[in-house]
C-alpha cells in the first residue's frame, strides 16, 4: 500500500476511535437550562390496565409572582391532573409557576368547589433551587419554607407552614424510552431529608422538560412514572435527537470523518504518477537473400 495511504487509513482509524470515544464522555457533559415559551406543552402518562392518570402542562407566557414581599420572574402555566378509573374520570386544575431562573416551582394556585369556592394557593419562601448547568456528580442541598394558605368563600384564610429540606444529585446521562420515543436524558435525583423518598426527574434537553418522572420510596421501590407521551418544545434542537440510540451529533461526526477519508483517498489515488507504457515495437522485415557480385538474381 503507497505510504500516503496507509498514512490516510491509520488517521480514519483513529479518527473513528475519538468520535466513538465520544459517546460515554458524553455522560458528564452539561445540560443547559431550558428556555420556555408561550405555546409549550408536555403531557405524561401513568397507570395499568384498570386505571389511567394523565398529567399535563401548558406554558401561558411569563408573570411576575409576589411570595412573602420578593418578586420572582416565573412561568406561568395551567396544569391539569386527571384520573380514569373506567367510565369514571376526576380532573384537577391548578395553575403552576415555575422560575425563569432554576425551573423550580415558586407557587401553586388550586380551586375545588366544594359547597362554594375553596382556593388553595402553596408557595415556598425561599423557592427552592435547581442548579445549572446539569452536571453529572454535581450535589447541593435546598431547604425552603412551605406555607398552605386556603380561602373559603366567606372570605376567611388559614395557613399552615412546614420546612422542607431536599437533597440533589445530578446522575450520569441516560437514553431512555418513553411513549413518545428515546431521548437523551440528564437524570436529577431530589430526595427528602425528612423520609429519605425521592424522585428523579429526567431533564432531556430535547424537551426541554422532563421525559419521564420516577417516584421511589426510602427503599428504592419504584412507586409510579409518569412517561412523556406528547410535548411541543419550541427551543428544542434537531442536535440532540436520538436516532439508532446514539445522538444525531455523534452521527454527523461520523459522517464528516467519513467523507474526509474519501476524499483523502481520492486524492492519493489522484497525486499517484500513472504508469509508463512502452512504445510498440517498429515491425521487422522479413530476412533478404545476399546478393552476389553480378547483382540480384533473375527472378
Amino acid at each position: 500500500m503507497h505510504r500516503s495511504a496507509r498514512a490516510m487509513v491509520s488517521a480514519l482509524a483513529l479518527l473513528l476511535v475519538a468520535a466513538f470515544a465520544i459517546v460515554p464522555g458524553t455522560a458528564r457533559a452539561n445540560m443547559d437550562r431550558p428556555t420556555w415559551a408561550a405555546g409549550d406543552f408536555w403531557v405524561y402518562a401513568v397507570g395499568n390496565a384498570s386505571a389511567q392518570t394523565t398529567l399535563s402542562i401548558h406554558v401561558t407566557g411569563t408573570q411576575s409572582v409576589l411570595v412573602n414581599g420578593t418578586s420572582y420572574a416565573t412561568y406561568h402555566t395551567t396544569t391539569e391532573l386527571s384520573t380514569r378509573s373506567g367510565s369514571f374520570k376526576v380532573t384537577y386544575t391548578a395553575d403552576i409557576w415555575f422560575s425563569v431562573e432554576t425551573l423550580a416551582i415558586v407557587e401553586i394556585q388550586a380551586s375545588i368547589n366544594i359547597t362554594g369556592l375553596i382556593t388553595i394557593t402553596i408557595s415556598g419562601f425561599p423557592p427552592q433551587t435547581i442548579q445549572w448547568p446539569l452536571t453529572t456528580g454535581a450535589t447541593w442541598r435546598s431547604s425552603t419554607v412551605v406555607t398552605a394558605q386556603t380561602a373559603y368563600p366567606n372570605g376567611t384564610k388559614t395557613y399552615s407552614y412546614q420546612a422542607l429540606s431536599t437533597d440533589f444529585e445530578v446522575q450520569p446521562e441516560a437514553s431512555i424510552t418513553v411513549p413518545k420515543g428515546t431521548f437523551a436524558t440528564t437524570p436529577l435525583r431530589e430526595t427528602s431529608t425528612a423520609n429519605a423518598s425521592y424522585t428523579l426527574n429526567y431533564w432531556s434537553p430535547q424537551v426541554g422538560n422532563w421525559a419521564r418522572i420516577g417516584t421511589y420510596d426510602s427503599s428504592g421501590r419504584n412507586q409510579g412514572n409518569f412517561n412523556l407521551t406528547d410535548y411541543n418544545y419550541q427551543g428544542g434542537s434537531f442536535f440532540t435527537s436520538i436516532v439508532f440510540g446514539l445522538p444525531v451529533w455523534i452521527w454527523l461526526i461520523l459522517l464528516v470523518v467519513i467523507l474526509v477519508a474519501i476524499i483523502g483517498l481520492v486524492a492519493v489515488r489522484r497525486r499517484k504518477p500513472p504508469t509508463r507504457v512502452m512504445p510498440p515495437s517498429p515491425p521487422q522485415m522479413p530476412p533478404q537473400e545476399p546478393m552476389g557480385p553480378e547483382g540480384p538474381p533473375p527472378p
